[in-house]
């Protein structure tokens, strides 16, 4: 469904908002001191990415916010029972909502917090993002759910198991729960911005912020640790399906063969399970290069964007096997966001130089 392609994509009021069975986030140690926290899903209408917490003698540092602010508000329960050190940064890795939508929870309890982006993340975030945002808040989310409420009677008038109409029942209260947690969000910008590269100490840590071109989106911010070689890399890289929407193809594959050759022993991914080693991040660069070469030649040859496609699918099965793991789920994620939707920007690259404007979702 549309709804759930849109969501994808992205991806005090809210945090008050009637609860539903949410799980804690789940906890990964990275390093010592070097927490990752990973939230379940929203039923079909939602995600949340990797949120990352860097600990040092004199404060922490977190690294993405969340979708929600309900997400980040348990992130950061989770934190405070590891520390009593302040949060005296959040660095917001991209202008996607499931990344930054959790940000007024770290101001709120630390009104010093430092909140980092890229400068063009900032400028994507105070307006840009929020358009993009509308007409799944307007019109996508509130359609799912009254589709699914109409399901839901249906199931009730015909007497069915509890099971079933339960299921039902669950899923129109996650989407409106997610519903309600994106319209109550007070967007807290940040007050911190960068270029190229901008340098953090906190007490024992050193830390890099780093942008090395466009990617995903035109601000993207990686944060790498020397000492520790672990990096965090935002939706530069996912585990295992990267979201290719909107991104820069030729840039993109030159930002990947320079963040492998970072000295690192451990990835931490925009989502997923972080990686110790570079097999993933490897087979993504390859397929991106792949996929820009054929589309390059498709496009020269004057061969629509959805007929190149469809003939270079089953010429990158090998890829996509390295990628996916041959898994029916993971391979139709890979068609549409590693291929479809990164080809459409190789031929819109073709057509001129791309602009820091967000793109629409290719139609399908």
């Amino acid at each position: 469904m549309r709804v759930i392609a849109w969501v994808m994509a992205i991806v005090g009021l809210s945090v008050q908002t009637a609860s539903v069975n949410r799980p804690p986030p789940k906890m990964i140690d990275i390093a010592p001191g070097i927490v990752l926290f990973m939230t379940e899903p929203y039923g079909e209408v939602g995600l949340d990415g990797n949120a990352i917490a860097i600990v040092s003698h004199d404060g922490v540092l977190v690294f993405d916010a969340n979708g929600t602010p309900s997400a980040a508000a348990a992130v950061l329960a989770a934190v405070r029972k590891i520390t009593a050190q302040p949060v005296r940064y959040l660095v917001l890795s991209h202008w996607h909502w499931d990344h930054w939508y959790g940000a007024e929870v770290y101001k709120a309890a630390f009104p010093d917090v430092k909140i980092v982006a890229h400068e063009k993340t900032r400028a994507l975030m105070a307006g840009p993002a929020l358009e993009f945002n509308r007409p799944g808040l307007e019109s996508g989310l509130p359609g799912y759910i009254k589709m699914v409420e109409q399901k839901l009677r249906a199931a009730e008038s015909a007497a069915p198991s509890e099971a079933s109409t339960a299921a039902l029942r669950n899923r129109v209260e996650m989407a409106r729960f997610f519903l309600d947690q994106k319209r109550g969000v007070r967007h807290t910008l940040p007050d911190l911005t960068f270029t190229d590269r901008l340098d953090l100490t906190l007490g024992e840590r050193r830390m890099q912020v780093l942008n090395y071109g466009r990617g995903v989106t035109p601000g993207d911010a990686m944060l790498y640790l020397p000492a520790e070689r672990v990096v965090l890399t935002g939706d530069l890289l996912v585990n295992p399906i990267t979201f290719a929407l909107s991104c820069y193809p030729s840039e993109w594959v030159g930002v990947l063969d320079r963040l492998e050759a970072l000295d690192v022993a451990v990835t931490v991914p925009g989502h997923g399970e972080p990686l110790r080693d570079k097999a993933l991040l490897r087979a993504t660069r390859d397929l991106f290069k792949e996929v820009l070469r054929r589309g390059t030649e498709a496009k020269r040859q004057g061969i629509d964007v959805d007929r190149a496609r469809d003939a270079m699918l089953p010429e990158i099965a090998e890829l996509m096997i390295r990628i996916t793991g041959n898994t029916r789920g993971s391979n139709d994620a890979f068609k549409m966001q590693m291929v479809d939707w990164y080809l459409h920007r190789v031929y819109d690259e073709l057509d001129g130089p791309l602009t820091d404007a967000i793109a629409p979702i290719p139609p399908r």
